[in-house]
């Protein structure tokens, strides 16, 4: 399964495990994650095991900054690194995200 989504509602939090491509494909799971939220709700995208994003996933990643209001510190891009850091860079996702 490209996508594993763990809920830990006492921390008011959601982690997606991302594994492999982060493309359209996994458009439907990702958006799985966040929809149905409690608001203040925060999000880690856990990157450590992505080899490979396109623009479909800055799309989903955009929809879930409108999830949180915009709030940069409610979602953290963890483990970015490889070709995702870089397509993350050229677009800008750090003034958006927290890329750790």
């Amino acid at each position: 399964m490209p996508i594993v989504i763990e809920n830990k509602p006492a921390q008011n939090l959601v982690i997606v495990t991302v594994d492999g491509r982060f493309d359209f494909t996994c458009h439907a799971d990702f958006r799985k994650a966040f929809t149905d939220a409690p608001k203040g709700t925060s999000f880690v995208i856990d990157f450590g095991k992505v080899a490979y994003m396109d623009s479909a996933a800055l799309g989903m990643l955009l929809l879930l900054r409108e999830k949180v209001a915009g709030d940069p510190t409610r979602v953290e891009l963890r483990n970015t690194q490889g070709q995702p850091r870089e397509v993350l860079n050229v677009a800008n996702f750090g003034q958006l995200f927290r890329l750790t």
